[in-house]
């Protein structure tokens, strides 16, 4: 019955919260940010003060010029026995990633993350940064959509990475 709940017919198309939820409902707005010239040892404590696993990479006008994730810092800092005080998040992080709109919807943005493999997408309005969502933020979205969870549980599970 609260599955029946979710679930609104439009013509004979099913349209259920994950396809009517947009991000902007559900996106994180407190931003952890960080300048290209911070160091990776700085990145990795603001992640561990504010338990997140990525800082966005900001230059001036909240444009997004990157983002680092706490995997990276392991793959591409540590691994290569990097020193993190003088490191810069510049030298380790991706360069302009795929950013999605407030408007796209949880199902539009979870197929993004399955396609591309991503966990996290920041979310930008007229050229600012305005939000991330992440798949645990999707996931109270997408719980009674069965071909959402289908699609997630299927992305996680092939993902390469982690096998």
């Amino acid at each position: 019955m609260l599955i029946e709940s979710l679930m609104v017919y439009v013509g004979d198309k099913i349209m259920t919260l994950a396809t009517e939820t947009k991000v902007s409902q559900i996106m994180q707005t407190n931003l952890i940010t960080v300048a290209s010239t911070t160091s990776v040892y700085e990145a990795a404590k603001l992640m561990d003060e504010d338990n997140v696993g990525t800082v966005l990479v900001i230059g001036g006008n909240k444009k997004l010029l990157g983002l680092v994730t706490d995997r990276q810092i392991v793959t591409r800092a540590i691994a290569h026995r990097r020193d993190l005080s003088t490191t810069a998040v510049e030298e380790i992080m991706t360069r302009w990633p795929m950013t999605i709109f407030p408007d796209t919807t949880c199902k539009e943005a979870l197929d993004i993350m399955g396609d591309y493999g991503y966990r996290r997408l920041p979310v930008e309005k007229d050229g600012q940064l305005v939000g991330i969502v992440s798949m645990s933020d999707l996931a109270p979205v997408v719980e009674f959509d069965d071909e959402c969870i289908a699609d997630m549980v299927r992305e996680l599970s092939s993902d390469v990475r982690y096998s």
